[in-house]
């Protein structure tokens, strides 16, 4: 019994679903709109139709034309003339206002600072329908930002009280994050990567420096670094951006690299590490620009007094 009231259930449930999304794809087709024709064909300015987006203060305001505009060059009053821009003239529809748009976006203060439409809605123009709404991303906004030296902190788009998690971010999301954040699963993100929202320093929170019992560095990672390290520096220096990480623990430890090894530096003839020094001493100040005068000036400092001075 359960069980035919579940397939009840699914069936009334799809059906419902196919309903509304046929409802919302003829309310969103009923119009006949062209941009195309209207800003490439006939030459028309932006603000001819969107008179408003100069003073609009907030991405919930309504920019989209209403009749009494369209009359400004249509006849409206002519019933011959509805079929021109409505499917159904018997039930005409309006297209659908955005309202799910950042409500602390200002059409006018980007306006005002030399922004063009076409900037953030330039592929409108060629558009012949209605159907998708051309709209910047927020990693557009971001780059962009970013590009004009403008903060792009949460807060400077957002209001307190926005959910901005994506689907993806369920409630188990901070033990299944790894394979996201590896594969760069946009699909499921709104397109978005991590670092559109998260900077390095939030991942740096969980994932410290002494902190390597996550899966990314397993228990014995101490001991097996060396071949991963060498072999993605880049990939290290996501999270270990400061050199001084890895210098620390190894002099701490008392670490050496692979080639100080017997006969690396002898007094008073220099050894292996002279050679190395001459073809390559940026490679030695990476661990030795802090410990330089006790390691260097020991040797060094002392063959500089010995030398005698030269009569110019």
């Amino acid at each position: 019994m359960k069980k035919t009231h579940l397939i009840s259930f699914l069936t009334l449930f799809l059906f419902l679903w196919i309903w509304a999304v046929k409802s919302h794809s003829t309310k969103e087709v009923e119009l006949k709109f062209s941009h195309k024709l209207h800003v490439v064909e006939n030459e028309l300015e932006c603000q001819t139709c969107h008179s408003q987006a100069e003073k609009s203060l907030t991405g919930s305001d309504n920019l989209l034309p209403d009749m009494e505009v369209c009359s400004d060059c249509h006849d409206i009053e002519d019933e011959n003339n509805c079929k021109q821009c409505h499917s159904n003239p018997e039930e005409p529809q309006a297209v659908p206002r955005i309202e799910k748009y950042s409500k602390k976006f200002s059409h006018q203060k980007h306006l005002t600072a030399g922004f063009a439409c076409e900037d953030c809605h330039g592929e409108v123009k060629e558009q012949e329908s209605t159907v998708s709404r051309i709209l910047p991303t927020m990693t557009e906004c971001i780059a962009c930002h970013q590009e004009k030296t403008v903060s792009t902190q949460c807060e400077t788009c957002h209001l307190p009280n926005e959910n901005l998690k994506p689907l993806s971010h369920s409630p188990n999301f901070i033990h299944t994050h790894s394979d996201l954040a590896r594969n760069e699963a946009t699909d499921i993100s709104g397109n978005k990567k991590c670092s559109t929202c998260h900077q390095t320093n939030f991942c740096q929170n969980c994932h410290e420096g002494d902190n390597l019992d996550r899966r990314t560095h397993p228990l014995n990672f101490q001991f097996t670094h060396a071949l991963q390290a060498q072999g993605k520096e880049k990939e290290c220096s996501t999270c270990h951006a400061e050199r001084s990480f890895c210098i620390d623990c190894h002099r701490d430890n008392q670490i050496m690299p692979h080639n100080h090894v017997a006969g690396w530096a002898l007094p008073n003839v220099g050894g292996r590490h002279k050679d190395e020094a001459a073809n390559d001493i940026e490679s030695c100040m990476a661990c030795h620009e802090q410990n330089a005068e006790q390691i260097c000036q020991r040797c060094h400092g002392k063959e500089r007094k010995e030398l005698p001075e030269i009569d110019h």
